[in-house]
């Protein structure tokens, strides 16, 4: 970091300083997040209700890949980043290509079990039979895509960590403006289907991936590929220090799973397509609150280590008010024009799906308002250090509250067969926001306790 940047971080104006930092990161996330969205929109009107379960329910195994390539990405980037502040490139180089290799060679190895494995990771999927046709057709595509999609995704964090965070961002919005493009020609004009918006991910990838190696263009850069003459054992110091995103992201997808597992037994795969689309805007949200906890990360970290507290707190404040501001239109925009974003998604024809998700929505908004405000509070006891409390707000509102509160009241919510019929009571889902509001209250406490209190009294 120059050292204008740093002197504009601790001593430039609050709020321009803030969005600056903010910039890049929320342009990358809302272009991936944008692709995803528009990816859904084409399956769900081009395909069909059954196509966004078929999507959502292979939605745990996809996170277990981006589970392991983040802890590689993001592991292997702190180290690089260590050596390279010790001023050691040849180690950042061995181990930068050590960490590709892996991810590259773990990613294929995952692909081959998938195939070999299908029926059983179907089987620990939860997939009906009725989706089963869909889910084998789009996966027959998308595993081969996962090789260089998790590859290129390892690649983009270690380009980032040698400060080329513009060709990173670039390289994440050329791919998402890609997958629209093509969503739109191979899904809705060449009728592809399900296939089609794999083909068009795939094509997505190999456009990221080029501009990502434009890296490999730039004299100046640090790092390059490197023979292997460093230890192997750096590889799983890297891991190790990736192990509290794994575990977050694992967290994730084993909330996806139950979330499944439930709607499928209560309400069969209309019920996941209907969870589907409100599953995206909670995607989108949490993705806007990531853009700023990056900023956040950053600017506390370097506040706080020259005492600036004055202006760690007024950042905190501005993050949180962004984040409930960005929460509260997103709110407002689904309770008022729910009819006009659940008909983005699901035909108005297929009328017991469209009602699911209306009222899937009326269940979930209240998290909106707080679920971006918890990734921050996370972000912001890391930045001071308290990685311990960090993880436990993490932990809380991926799986701890959510999976025990859904498991806890579809237990007492009336099954199928008692409801014969009636419409299906899917009000369980209230789960989710109650989870949201209580890791909220908890995140609170201790930010008010290990912070607050203790910088009072000093």
């Amino acid at each position: 970091m120059s050292l204008s940047t740093k002197d504009a971080i601790l001593h430039n104006p609050l709020l321009g300083t803030f969005f600056k930092q903010a910039f890049l990161s929320l342009i990358g996330l809302v272009a991936l997040t944008t692709a995803s969205l528009v990816d859904g929109i084409f399956i769900g009107q081009y395909v069909g209700a059954s196509g966004l379960a078929a999507v959502s329910l292979l939605l745990p195994y996809i996170t277990f890949l981006v589970a392991l390539s983040l802890m590689l990405a993001i592991g292997g980037s702190v180290s690089i980043g260590t050596f390279m502040g010790k001023g050691d490139t040849k180690s950042a180089s061995a181990l930068f290509t050590q960490i590709i290799v892996v991810a590259f060679t773990l990613n294929i190895m995952l692909a081959v079990v998938s195939f070999v494995a299908e029926p059983f990771l179907f089987w620990l999927l939860h997939i009906p039979s009725d989706v089963v046709p869909l889910t084998r057709e789009y996966l027959s595509v998308i595993r081969w895509v996962f090789i260089f999609q998790f590859s290129t995704m390892v690649f983009y964090y270690l380009v980032r960590a040698d400060g080329y965070t513009k060709l990173a961002t670039i390289a994440l919005a050329l791919g998402a403006v890609t997958n629209i493009l093509l969503d739109a020609l191979l899904v809705a004009y060449l009728e592809y289907g399900i296939k089609g918006a794999a083909y068009a991910t795939a094509a997505a990838q190999i456009v990221q991936l080029s501009v990502l190696l434009l890296y490999f263009g730039d004299k100046n850069r640090a790092i390059t590929f490197s023979t292997f003459n460093k230890p192997w054992r750096r590889v799983f110091r890297a891991v190790k220090n990736g192990l509290s995103e794994f575990t977050n992201e694992i967290s994730v997808g084993v909330l996806f799973l139950v979330i499944n597992t439930l709607l499928v037994i209560n309400s069969g795969s209309i019920g996941v397509a209907a969870y589907s689309v409100v599953n995206y805007f909670i995607f989108l949200s949490i993705m806007l609150s990531f853009g700023i906890a990056d900023a956040l990360h950053l600017l506390v970290s370097y506040n706080r280590g020259a005492s600036h507290t004055s202006r760690v707190n007024a950042f905190l404040l501005i993050a949180l008010t962004t984040a409930f501001i960005a929460g509260l239109i997103l709110t407002v925009c689904l309770l008022w024009f729910n009819h006009v974003f659940v008909a983005l998604f699901i035909e108005p024809s297929q009328q017991q799906a469209t009602k699911y998700a209306h009222t899937i929505i009326l269940y979930v908004w209240p998290l909106f308002l707080v679920n971006g405000c918890n990734v921050l509070l996370s972000v912001f006891l890391t930045a001071i250090e308290k990685p311990l409390h960090s993880a436990v707000i993490a932990l809380g509102r991926s799986i701890l509250f959510p999976v025990s509160f859904l498991v806890l009241l579809f237990h007492f919510t009336p099954s199928p067969l008692a409801n014969e019929g009636n419409d299906i009571n899917i009000s369980f889902l209230v789960a989710l926001p109650a989870a949201e509001w209580v890791t909220f209250l908890l995140a609170v406490v201790l930010v008010y306790k290990h912070y607050y209190l203790k910088n009072t009294h000093m």
